[in-house]
């Protein structure tokens, strides 16, 4: 059986596939479309670990004195303009320049004036506020025989406990505690605005209500065990301070009170709010606990609270006696059971367990779990109103009394401390004993007095306080004092910070310009106006013009090996004081000038002045010697002197950079040379042997004779201004500047090797009173203490004690706000519950906790606080947020995060701090997810999924169906279009045989065309040959008629010379017959090498003969063609292996094409050149025609294309020899200029073995 032929599509295989492959693909599309729903959401954040870089960068560290000098100073950018001296003349800097000193003869000035000291000078009490106690303090033996001892049960047995609904408590047995639970209400925080401080001695800042605090009148103080500081007021409940904001408590917020006298925070971390009126509230960080008089305790005003050592609580009252509460109930101890008075004051628990109750008429009563025994006037205590008690280290036990002072016992003796021993105010509310073991007093009236043993020392509203009336005293945790007052807030010391001194303290003058400490420990301080103080630890004595000093101004102080004492003044010149006397040096005695800026004695004893104009002299004790700009010096005014560990010199100056003097000559270290400002006030050379130079808008530049480290505010400086540089014993830096304090310290060195250095700046905040402070005015003294001189007078820095905050600040969540609310979590609205997911709140703050948000609460503002009350003001704060991005913020100040719009997820927001330790936190991580919208969420995109499956699935079915009936027309059309096309195929088959015939006789046409012009110079030469044998024929024909008729008349001699010439004749003949056999022999040649095989062919001949061809060709046609033509062929030129024919035919193209281009110009000219270049024959044809435009350059060797008249040229003679010469292995180029000409370059390679 035959089959038939089936003709199918040409497509139908990748149908047919689609067909077969159907059912794979939607198995494939099922598994893609599950990877992407999954994708969709898992938007899980992850850490990348990224650590952040200290808040400042690393000092910038230059070359000195490179060559040339640097035109650009690195620290500005601005370009560094030459310094002109006073003379006119440029300063030349970074070479030695000869020092020319000018020496003043003693003889040719006058003699310094002596003046006698006044020696009945006044001193003036240094410490106004410190008093030593007497020597003899009365001692009261106590008689304990004589102590009331009341065991517990055998007290009053007339007293009855009545509550303040008149119900009768029982005392002595437990009453179960019935406390009342309320629902704590967020309250909204207040922005904690920096703390104030009065313009005092004594680093004392406070707090009240215009730095965001609840009220003014506080009782009590606490810190809890997360750092924040509670503050119990008197008419505002209470509130929490972390630093960055308050928040406050209060009745509303669910306290039961808003007078809150004693606050307590328990082992369990339940805070506890004794109130006045309200009983006592327990706080767990979520709701309150109210214990009122109804739920069991003995009276509602809870004056005193205390945890015992076994846990059970204290609740001292006024008027209900104490409640001790086990967690369970509450039992009374009153009178009635024997406490000496039902109002208690203050509890106390000794070391041996005993408790000791403070009563308001009754003294002390000792508790030992047994019996009472009772402590009052009559036994030696100073006043029976007891509002105070302290246990201190030695186990001395001190009450705090309201009036008697404060009376000390030791279990033998009392002794009393009143005003008339050195207490400030002998109403004592609060007793607090710091780490150091000094005692501090609260007092009504009088402030705080700080006892070590020996004085009091008073901290009043002069001395900075913000109220006189102080409640309560708490040391944090970082060993700062906090003094909570009636009336005026809380105020915060930090007693290891600076301590000042004024004219208030009896400094002669506020404006401190020069410190020194002489060799027997005094201090001598020059002011701007007072003269000089010396100051003995004690008190100050004043040195002034009255007292024989030249001038009130002192701008600097030395003491020489002598012992003698030299004041530089503004204005009175120099002052030698020796104890007795002043001699005055001034520019009449041989100064330079009057105003001295800088004293320093070298090691040879010379003293050498810096001034204000007059340069630098030196004194040697006899004589002058000036240095100034035309002795080499940089500039006139020095600021500073010092003298290197290897002798030389260095004076700042102000504008001339520093100049090293080494004894002979100067050399100059400007910014040129890499310093940062030319305006040098200090110098100082560290520990290492590195000098380090303050500048005048520069910064400070360390130089350790290489390179330059410049420390400017970029680096952390406090400012560019410095005014003077110390180094204490640990090799720390302390850099004044005109606004505060900088400290530069060295670090490990990084792992790069470079050096690495800590700087912290020290401002208002930190204790300064002054910032602007004057340069050169500061000093490190035999005690290890820093002092400085600024215009608001001197400060102290005891270096033995100072050691700024090692703490790392851990930064807690605070607050979360959504969408610009606030938002009580504790207490959400149902509408805003149904909206958002959360399993709990955060204890003690306000943010929830496995947060959800949907997706159009997105909007997050995160509030948060870290804790370092050493240094609360330069606490920074750097956040991120995972899942958003991976990079940390830019360190900040402020305790706020802002999220806008942000997209649905999993994030987790994370938190770093750094303070004044300069390390980063570890980060505190907050987690929470934003959910997407319902058309978002994994349910939405499994509907999508399944909806697009079954579309996919319709769409397949459907196009199934359609393939197979488009299959069945489509073999149908490709049969008809099959035919057609086989119908097509021969067209275009017999076409193109057409097309081939075409270009064939195209070429063979081109081919006859050069045929024919070579023919017509074939013919022109040959004729010429022609020409002459024809022309000796006839002569010599004409010769022989001649010849037989000299022979017939018998002239033989005539005949013999007639038959020479016909001779010569028949050789010119055979002459030309050769030239013309040698024409035809040639083309010969060149016919039977037309075999398509390469031959070794002369380039030289075969460019000339073509050159004559072409030439005589184009005359042939046209009797009035003329043109200059040359050769130019280089002999040393080797034969080339080649077709010769169709080579001959395109340098006979080249050559009819330059003659036709001349046809039109004046003097026409053609040239053909042949050269040897390395492995390669160059064969230029040149013309000077009108030259090929521009626009058709790209065109002319296009087959076709022709620049001659229609019928003139095929258009393919330059195509043709393009392809011969590339069939060569050639090269065709061509150059023209319009208006010059063109020439056409033919490059052939030679091998080696064909050279010659």
């Amino acid at each position: 059986m035959k089959m038939k032929a089936l003709h199918l599509p040409l497509n139908y295989p990748y149908k047919m596939t689609m067909r077969t492959t159907t059912s794979q693909f939607f198995r494939k599309i099922h598994f893609i479309l599950l990877l992407l729903l999954f994708a969709a959401c898992n938007r899980s954040p992850k850490d990348d670990g990224t650590t952040l870089a200290p808040l400042f960068p690393q000092p910038q560290t230059i070359a000195a004195n490179p060559e040339g000098g640097y035109a650009i100073n690195p620290v500005t950018g601005n370009s560094i303009e030459p310094i002109i001296l006073s003379s006119g003349d440029t300063l030349i800097t970074g070479v030695p320049i000869p020092a020319r000193g000018k020496l003043i003869h003693p003889d040719s000035v006058a003699s310094p004036r002596v003046v006698k000291a006044v020696t009945e000078l006044v001193k003036v009490n240094a410490h106004p506020n410190r008093h030593k106690i007497p020597e003899n303090i009365p001692t009261i033996k106590v008689d304990h025989s004589q102590l009331k001892t009341v065991k517990f049960g055998e007290g009053n047995k007339d007293f009855v406990l009545i509550n303040s609904s008149g119900d009768t408590i029982p005392t002595g047995i437990p009453i179960p505690a019935r406390g009342k639970t309320v629902k704590a209400i967020q309250p909204l925080p207040t922005k904690a605005l920096p703390p104030a401080f009065k313009d005092a001695l004594t680093n004392l800042q406070y707090f009240d209500v215009d730095q965001g605090m609840g009220s003014s009148y506080l009782s009590s103080i606490l810190e809890d065990k997360s750092g924040n500081i509670w503050f119990g007021t008197l008419d505002r409940g209470v509130s929490k301070y972390d630093g960055e904001s308050f928040v406050h408590f209060t009745e509303a917020a669910g306290l039961s009170n808003n007078r809150v006298r004693s606050i307590l925070e328990d082992k369990s971390g339940n805070l506890w709010f004794g109130t006045q009126g309200g009983g006592v509230s327990k706080y767990d960080g979520e709701s309150f606990v109210h214990f009122t008089e109804a739920a069991g305790l003995s009276n509602n005003d809870v004056r005193s609270i205390l945890e015992d050592k076994s846990g059970n609580l204290w609740f001292g009252t006024d008027g209900g006696g104490v409640s001790k509460y086990d967690g369970e109930s509450f039992v009374h101890f009153t009178e009635a059971a024997g406490l000496s008075n039902n109002r208690v004051r203050s509890i106390l628990e000794d070391k041996s367990g005993n408790l000791w109750f403070g009563t308001e008429g009754g003294g002390v009563s000792k508790y030992d779990g047994e019996s009472f025994v009772h402590f009052t006037e009559a036994a030696g205590l100073s006043d029976n109103n007891v509002w105070s008690i302290l246990e201190d280290k030695s186990g001395n036990l001190w009450f705090g009394t309201w009036g008697g002072g404060v009376s000390k016992y030791d279990g033998e003796s009392f002794v009393h401390f009143t005003k008339a021993t050195g207490l400030t105010n002998n109403i004592v509310l609060s007793i607090l004993e710091d780490k150091s073991g000094n005692l501090w007093f609260g007092t009504y009236g009088g402030g705080v007095s700080k006892y070590d043993g020996e004085s009091f020392v008073h901290f009043t509203e002069a001395a900075g306080l913000s109220n006189n009336e102080v409640s309560s005293i708490l040391e944090d945790k970082s060993g700062n004092l906090w003094f909570g007052t009636w009336g005026g807030g809380v105020s915060k010391y930090d007693g290891e910070s600076f301590v000042h001194f004024t004219e208030a303290a009896g400094l002669s003058d506020n404006s401190v310009t020069s410190i020194l400490e002489d060799k027997i420990g005094n201090l001598w301080f020059g002011t701007w106006g007072g003269g000089v103080s010396k100051y003995d630890g004690e008190s100050f004595v004043h040195f002034t013009e009255a007292a024989g000093l030249s001038g009130n101004i002192v701008w600097s102080i030395l003491e020489d090996k002598s012992g003698n004492l030299w004041f530089g003044t503004q204005g009175g010149g120099v002052s030698k004081y020796n104890g007795e006397s002043f001699v005055h040096f001034t520019e009449a005695a041989g100064l330079s000038n009057n105003r001295v800026w800088s004293i320093l004695e070298d090691k040879s004893g010379n003293l050498w002045f810096g001034t204000q104009g007059g340069g630098v002299f030196k004194y040697n004790g006899e004589s002058f010697v000036h240095f100034t700009e035309a002795a080499g010096l940089s500039n006139n005014s020095v600021r500073s002197i010092l003298e290197d560990k290897s002798g030389n010199l260095w004076f700042g100056t102000d504008g001339g950079g520093v100049s090293r003097y080494d004894g002979e000559s100067f050399v100059h270290f400007t910014e040129k040379e890499g310093l940062n400002n030319n305006s040098v006030w200090s110098i100082l050379e560290d520990k290492s042997g590195n000098l380090w130079f303050g500048t005048q808008g520069g910064g400070v530049s360390k130089y350790n004779g290489e390179s330059f480290v410049h420390f400017t505010e970029a680096a952390g400086l406090s400012n560019n201004r410095v005014r003077s540089i110390l180094e204490d014993n640990n090799r720390n830096l302390y850099i004044t500047t005109v606004k505060g304090l900088t400290q530069i310290s060295p670090l490990p060195a990084s792992i790069e090797g470079g050096e690495v250095f800590a700087i912290q700046v020290f401002g208002t905040q930190d204790g300064l009173k002054g910032l602007d402070f004057y340069h050169n005015s500061a000093l490190i003294d035999s005690k290890n203490r820093a002092w400085w001189g600024s215009g608001k007078g001197l400060t102290m820095l005891d270096l033995n004690k100072f050691n700024p905050s090692a703490q790392i600040p851990q930064p807690l969540l605070k607050q979360l706000d959504i969408n610009e609310q606030f938002l009580d979590y504790r207490n959400i609205s149902d509408s805003l519950g149904n909206e958002i997911a959360f399993k709990s709140v955060q204890k003690f703050e306000n943010y929830p906790l496995n947060l959800e948000l949907p997706y159009h609460k997105n909007h997050l503002t995160f509030h948060f606080a870290a804790i370092d009350w050493n240094a609360p003001h330069k606490i920074h704060y750097s956040y991120l947020m995972l899942g958003l991005n991976d990079n940390w913020s830019n360190p900040t100040r402020e305790a706020k995060a802002d999220y806008r719009n942000l997209p649905y997820g999993t994030y987790t927001f994370q938190i770093r701090a750094i303070g004044e330790s300069e390390v980063w936190s570890e980060p505190f991580k907050y987690t929470f997810t934003i959910n997407p919208p319902w058309w978002q969420s994994w349910l939405a995109y499994l509907i999508y999924v399944l909806l697009f499956l079954l579309v996919l699935r319709i769409f397949s079915k459907w196009r199934e169906r359609k393939l197979i009936a488009e299959k069945k027309k489509l073999e149908q059309t490709v049969e008809e279009r099959t035919s057609a096309l086989k119908k097509k195929s021969e067209e275009l088959v017999h076409s193109l045989e057409d097309l081939k015939s075409t270009q064939s006789q195209l070429i063979q046409s081109e081919k006859m065309a050069s045929l024919g012009e070579l023919t017509a110079g074939i013919a022109h030469e040959i004729q010429n040959p022609l020409n002459f044998v024809n022309n000796f024929s006839e002569v010599s024909n004409e010769l022989i008629d001649e010849m037989n008729d000299e022979l017939d008349k018998g002239d033989i001699d005539e005949a013999k010379a007639i038959s020479a010439d016909i001779k010569q004749n028949l050789e010119k003949i055979n002459h030309h017959g050769k030239r013309a056999d040698a024409i035809v022999k040639g083309m010969l040649a060149h016919s039977r090498s037309n075999s398509g095989e390469k031959v070794l062919t002369d380039i030289n001949a075969l460019a000339d003969e073509y050159l004559r061809l072409s030439y005589h060709g184009l005359r042939a046609r046209d009797k009035s063609f003329n043109a200059d033509f040359s050769t130019n062929l280089d002999p040393t030129l080797p034969k080339v292996n080649l077709v010769p024919q169709d080579f001959g035919r395109v340098l006979l193209n080249l050559i009819n094409n330059a003659f036709q281009a001349v046809k039109e110009v004046e003097n026409p000219k053609v040239v053909i050149a042949t050269k040897h270049i390395d492995n390669t024959v160059q064969i230029t044809v040149s013309d000077n025609g009108p030259g090929i435009p521009e626009a058709i350059k790209d065109k002319i060797f296009q087959p076709f294309f022709t620049t001659k008249p229609t019928g003139q040229g095929t258009g393919l003679g330059l195509s043709l020899s393009y392809d011969i010469v590339k069939a060569h292995s050639g090269k065709f180029i061509m150059e023209s200029e319009e208006g010059v000409g063109t020439t056409f370059i033919v490059n052939l390679p030679v091998k080696i073995n064909q050279l010659s």
